[in-house]
């Protein structure tokens, strides 16, 4: 079988979905091919069932707290497999969004398979044979990325990627790594019944997140029952008495019925032979230019496989910006600097732009609102977590965090202010509507406002309106 397209997209997750669909919606022949189901980590091991897991554990963490909104708690053993169950259905629904037919009837190709490069312009597809195509769009994301610790392989172990299978949850879990994907299981866990612990070999979880957010965070997780250790790192595993112990650094060791793995993530590029496509890879990751081309003439690169933020988001994006370059003759750039990311944790963590050390070191002032003084968090017995934003002394934003309920929606009022050069005045004069949660964008944006009543020009005004009254 010899087939030639106009353009092919490697991985049939986000980034090649969009990449193949986008081409043939310009009039080009396009194909996909993926060697496993369409539809990526996002959803059969990512967003989609780590979220339905999580709305299940908030509402379990809800039935227990029933009393903070003067009802009975209802506090009992839960389902899991009920639970899988429900996560595996939202699933199947979400699915149809990626079926391989939806993608034939526009016109995509879709083929099966494992590819590798054979030369710049062609792939053999296992069991389909030789496609060429005058691009190609490679997108085949990433794995988990698994610690060499002495035992952890023989012992066994869970990851991201196989804990959807699983129909059993373990008396007690130990959680290797205290990033999102660590600390949104840790969660999840604990509030269906493990007794959970965490190991972060950082000083502090979420590593990237400043100081004050993960501290928070882990203040939270500890009232929650959730046992998090850091500096701590997994040194050896070994079986006892069907449990599982995980020795760590200083010579401590914790004893669980299960492990699970959420050390990160590195991109997935074996068997694809890039080399003979002229495609360099650093540390693992296909390297690419500011308009996501390789160094191979005929090939583009997004999403995971780049090492670049791995968000579905941003994997869509940058399909989008790869094809616009691979199809027409004005080029244009990737920019992150306006990508926001959320920690699906309860609250929810989101943040965009400068961390609060990079934007106080280039002049920025930090603007905090807590939660605590919400009108509607107080009534939703959810008055935790608080919002905080960085801005120049022209109220542009720098930077911002949101740690609250629904902080992921709550950090777009920031996002679209920062894209599109609005001040944190423009938020704070915007009329929002009471009572709702996204007024702590408001209130901590006026925080701006009121800092400027210090300034030489504030203090003469409160002057004259002193001498007017």
């Amino acid at each position: 079988m010899n087939t030639t397209y106009d353009l092919v997209a490697l991985g049939g997750g986000t980034g090649g979905l969009v990449s193949a669909a986008g081409a043939r919606y310009l009039g080009l022949d396009a194909a996909i091919v993926e060697k496993n189901a369409l539809g990526g980590d996002c959803l059969w091991t990512g967003c989609v069932p780590s979220k339905a897991l999580i709305a299940s554990g908030r509402l379990a963490h809800q039935m227990s707290g029933a009393r903070a909104l003067g009802l009975r708690a209802a506090a009992h053993a839960h389902d899991f497999q009920a639970v899988m169950e429900r996560m595996r259905s939202a699933r199947a629904t979400v699915a149809h969004h990626d079926d391989p037919e939806r993608f034939r009837k526009m016109g995509v190709a879709v083929h099966f398979g494992a590819a590798r490069f054979t030369d710049p312009d062609t792939v053999e597809v296992e069991g389909v044979g030789m496609i060429r195509s005058k691009r190609f769009v490679v997108a085949t994301g990433a794995v988990p990325a698994i610690p060499p610790v002495a035992g952890l392989r023989e012992a066994g172990y869970w990851t991201h990627e196989t804990v959807f299978d699983e129909n059993e949850l373990p008396e007690s879990i130990v959680i290797l790594g205290g990033g999102p994907i660590g600390t949104e299981f840790a969660q999840i866990f604990a509030r269906l019944g493990s007794r959970v612990t965490v190991l972060e070999m950082a000083p502090t979880i979420l590593i990237n997140e400043d100081p004050d957010v993960a501290e928070f965070m882990q203040r939270l997780l500890a009232e929650e029952g959730i046992d998090v250790r850091t500096e701590a790192a997994a040194t050896g595993v070994r079986k006892e008495g069907g449990r599982k112990v995980v020795e760590t650094t200083g010579g401590d060791s914790v004893s669980a019925h299960e492990v699970f793995v959420a050390t990160g993530r590195r991109p997935l590029t074996e068997g694809l032979d890039l080399e003979a496509a002229g495609v360099r890879t650093r540390r693992g990751a296909v390297v690419v230019d500011p308009h996501l081309r390789t160094s191979g003439r005929t090939v583009w690169a997004v999403g995971d496989v780049t090492g670049a933020m791995q968000f579905t988001h941003v994997a869509e994006q940058m399909a989008k910006v790869a094809l616009r370059n691979a199809t027409l003759p004005a080029k244009t750039k990737i920019s992150y600097q306006n990508v926001p990311r959320v920690t699906f944790t309860d609250p929810e963590v989101a943040h965009v732009g400068l961390s609060e050390e990079q934007a106080t070191g280039a002049g920025g002032t930090v603007y905090r609102y807590g939660l605590d003084d919400l009108d509607r968090a107080i009534v939703d017995a959810a008055a935790v977590g608080f919002v905080k934003v960085s801005a120049d002394r022209k109220g542009r934003i720098m930077g911002a965090t949101v740690v609250a309920h629904g902080g992921g929606d709550l950090i777009l009022p920031f996002v679209l202010a920062k894209q599109h050069g609005l001040t944190l005045s423009a938020i704070a004069n915007t009329i929002f509507p009471y009572p709702t949660m996204v007024e702590g964008v408001k209130r901590a944006s006026a925080e701006f406002l009121r800092s400027r009543l210090d300034t030489p020009a504030g203090r003469t005004l409160k002057k004259v309106i002193q001498w007017l009254k």
